[in-house]
């Protein structure tokens, strides 16, 4: 028996950038490629080629499913995959491909689509789309934009078969940078209100418009489009039914009209009682009308529910991770701190790259006098597989001031460490001793890497010259930053020429958010590999002076990070000029590597007060017998809802 062929069907232009890891992605996968240009004045054209696919030239129209079909006439396979150049076929799908064409005994078959918004960190979509279907004459594609091949085939055959898959395929276009670049949104629009004047009855325009105006955050006309859509359809028979109401849900809560999206949602749920995304929405929905308790047997619900069957549109985490750090959320809200934390833990088992729910957890069980418990619930609940994800928890146990906790696992962390590793292993030690403000144990960390001349040598010897500082001693070396603030602290004092002199040595020259170029040539790239520099050095020295009360040292410090970042800074007098040698750009000469960078200094500053505060809350929040004070509950409250020293927002 023939084995049965796969054609990619595809349309570019302008898509040197993305093209080449789609192609790259259906190697093996597919028996030939039709690549259908509508005009590009790039490379796309010839990487096409370099790839074996067949090039088909064509004038744009204003019309996806005209140059779509162009593709088709080309076509030899059985089957039809059709992608866009900012997509990519997942490589688990690359190798199923051909075993679903050959035992399916379908007319088409969907994948599952991850679209990755944003800057692509914000989590993805996933929505089922027919991409491969039977090659025939008469299988072509309908519509301006959003192009739709479903309905030619269901003509050929009223009894065709489709079947959804859970192939994935990747898709990137949606970015921010992407969709500024190529100015997708307006693109749509235009050719979505064209769609609309030349079919004024066909609803999956108007939802297709609705849509664009949501991503823009023009919630009011999309809600007024998706209603047009509504009112054209009959949800019972209509595929996208499901996302039209969950769409009209999202504007409603876009407008703060949380009662009409409530509503919404139940009438939907009516027709979908399946579609998790409806149950968690009805929980956020209850929440922001301020009742607490239905927002938490719903969200329960949708956790209990799980991911929505495949024929749904959903986002990755709804009935998972997404909902039960929501349900954490409310939970904390109510105080159920003991719940909250459940909640968080849960979140991070289902998706264990996931940051702000350990954050959370830290900071509620340090708040809640419950750190000393942290190591056993991270060993007990978290998978610690490796130690890159060791090291990404004690991170975020330092940068939410459990120091203890922090200490205790970092002494498990390898049975036998390598050599760097050890070295790496004490200088995370001593920045958690510098946090704590335990400066003698944090030089007995540093000495022994300075003295092995390692790849921690250069800054474990900085930090030393910056304890020096801070406990007083005399200052010697050429860290830049600890001669700033020896000169800083030298209030009112005049600058000499040679002081200057001096002080040049060893700093940076940079744009602000430009790369860093050393003055000095013994500040190698071994110093870009410290974890702290610049203000984020002058933040955990201020998290050490909090933590070991000197108050005086603290407050020497927020003088001079203020003095900086208004642009008086004693330590060098008027701004030196000076040209760098690589672009000639004019920039400033700066105070220490990264002085210049007001927004990470104004950060660091309200770290270390904040830090300050939380500390008298806690102190106030005691009786000198150790007992709870009587007002404990709402110090309590109060510390969870301040910003954390992280700055990790509640």
């Amino acid at each position: 028996m023939r084995a049965e062929r796969i054609s990619l069907c595809m349309i570019v232009k302008d898509e040197e950038e993305l093209l080449p890891h789609c192609l790259a992605s259906v190697q093996g996968a597919v028996d030939e490629v039709i690549v259908v240009d509508t005009g590009s004045s790039d490379r796309s054209a010839e990487i096409a080629q370099q790839y074996g696919a067949v090039v088909v030239a064509f004038e744009w129209c204003d019309d996806f499913a005209a140059a779509r079909n162009a593709g088709l006439e080309r076509a030899s396979g059985d089957w039809i995959l059709f992608l866009d150049a900012d997509e990519a076929l997942d490589r688990a799908a690359r190798e199923q491909i051909r075993s679903w064409t050959a035992v399916s005994g379908c007319d088409g078959l969907f994948l599952n689509i991850h679209n990755y918004t944003g800057t692509g960190q914000q989590g993805v979509t996933v929505n089922p789309v027919l991409r491969l279907f039977r090659n025939a004459p008469e299988h072509r594609f309908e519509g301006r934009i959003h192009e739709q091949i479903a309905a030619a085939i269901c003509r050929r055959n009223p009894e065709a078969a489709f079947h959804v898959t859970d192939m994935m395929i990747h898709h990137y276009g949606y970015q921010t940078a992407i969709v500024e670049r190529k100015d997708k949104v307006n693109r749509n629009v235009r050719l979505l209100q064209q769609a609309v004047e030349e079919e004024p009855d066909q609803p999956f325009h108007h939802y297709n418009l609705g849509v664009e105006y949501l991503r823009v955050e023009e919630a009011e006309r999309a809600l007024e489009t998706f209603g047009v859509a509504r009112m054209g359809i009959d949800p019972a028979v209509t595929s996208y039914a499901h996302l039209l109401f969950k769409y009209e849900v999202r504007c409603l809560q876009h407008l703060n009209r949380w009662q009409e999206a409530l509503d919404r949602i139940d009438a939907a749920l009516e027709l979908f009682p399946e579609y998790t995304d409806l149950m968690h929405h009805r929980g956020v929905c209850a929440d922001a009308l301020g009742d607490a308790d239905r927002a938490e047997l719903w969200l329960r619900e949708a956790v209990r529910m799980g991911p929505p069957p495949p024929v749904y549109h959903t986002e990755e985490g709804i009935g998972t991770y997404q909902t039960w750090y929501t349900l954490g959320r409310l939970l904390e809200g109510k105080a159920d701190l003991e719940g909250a934390v459940d909640a968080y833990v849960e979140a991070v088992r289902a998706k264990s790259s996931l940051l702000p729910p350990l954050y959370r957890i830290f900071r509620i069980m340090r708040v809640s006098g419950q750190e000393h418990q942290i190591p056993e619930l991270v060993t007990e609940r978290f998978a610690l597989g490796s130690e890159e994800a060791t090291h990404k928890v004690l991170g975020i146990l330092e940068q939410s001031r459990c120091y203890e906790a922090a200490l205790e696992l970092l002494s498990g962390v390898s049975s036998q460490p390598s050599g760097e590793m050890r070295e790496r292993l004490s200088v995370a030690e001593a920045m958690l001793q510098i946090q704590q403000g335990r400066w003698h144990k944090a030089r007995l960390k540093l000495e022994p890497v300075q003295r092995k001349k390692g790849m921690l040598a250069i800054s474990s010897a900085r930090w030393l010259e910056r304890l020096e500082w801070i406990e007083g001693k005399e200052v010697s070396g050429d860290d830049p930053l600890t001669l700033w603030l020896k000169r800083s602290s030298q209030v009112g004092a005049a600058v000499t020429n040679d002081e200057e002199s001096t002080v040049q040595t060893g700093r940076t020259v940079g744009l602000r958010a430009a790369k860093k170029k050393d003055m000095n040539s013994s500040m190698d790239v071994t110093v870009a590999g410290a974890e702290y520099d610049g203000w984020q050095a002058l933040g955990l020295m201020m998290e050490g002076c909090v933590q070991s009360g000197r108050w005086k040292e603290l407050h020497s410090l927020i003088q001079m990070c203020r003095q900086q970042l208004v642009g008086d800074d004693l330590s060098v007098g008027e701004s030196v000029r000076v040209k760098e040698k690589e672009n000639l750009n004019e920039t400033r000469l700066e105070s220490f590597p990264g002085a210049s960078d007001t927004l990470a200094g104004t950060s660091w500053l309200v770290k270390g007060l904040v830090s300050a505060a939380d500390h008298h809350l806690e102190v106030f929040a005691q009786r000198t017998n150790g007992q709870r004070h009587r007002c404990w509950p709402v110090i309590q409250h109060i510390r969870l809802e301040l910003p954390g020293a992280d700055g990790f927002e509640s």
